[in-house]
């Protein structure tokens, strides 16, 4: 009796690591899943907010670069002189959509203004474009571009009126 209580009180701490004593024989759960799944947790929010910071400075240094050309742009059409003058309603229109047939122009135009724009209709050649807004200068121009292309047409885009 002595020979076989030492034999299973060596078989317990001799075996208590092995995982499938402690799985199916005592019934003790591993979590080193848990743990990974942890660990993988952590190792992903990490990534994400390294890529989340390199983004905003992404996006930072990009509409830095895209300051710079229409600042100088402007500096070029404004050192012209009097060649580049600007429309009495504005230089900058903000087309929404283009017509052969005026009549679909004026209907276009109509819907465009009941969302709550100021809509004009552009003759340029042969087509009558349907503008959502004018402006003056370019940047604000390109400001209101985003808006209109998120609410009114995404391929919306900007006619530089000479």
């Amino acid at each position: 009796m002595k020979k076989v209580m030492l034999f299973l009180i060596i078989g317990s701490f001799a075996f208590s690591g092995c995982k499938f004593i402690n799985e199916k024989i005592l019934k003790k759960g591993s979590d080193t899943l848990e743990v990974y799944i942890y660990n993988l947790e952590q190792k992903l929010a990490a990534q994400e907010s390294d890529f989340q910071g390199s983004l905003v400075h992404l996006q930072r240094e990009s509409q830095a670069r895209i300051d710079s050309i229409i600042q100088y742009y402007e500096n070029e059409l404004s050192s012209k002189g009097g060649k580049y003058t600007s429309a009495e309603s504005g230089t900058y229109y903000l087309i929404v959509g283009s017509f052969m047939t005026p009549a679909y122009a004026e209907d276009y135009s109509a819907k465009i203004a009941e969302m709550g724009y100021n809509t004009e209709i552009v003759t340029v050649g042969h087509w009558n474009l349907v503008a959502a807004e004018s402006y003056n200068r370019l940047r604000e121009a390109l400001d209101g571009l985003n808006i209109v292309r998120s609410s009114v047409a995404v391929n919306s885009w900007i006619y530089a009126a000479k």
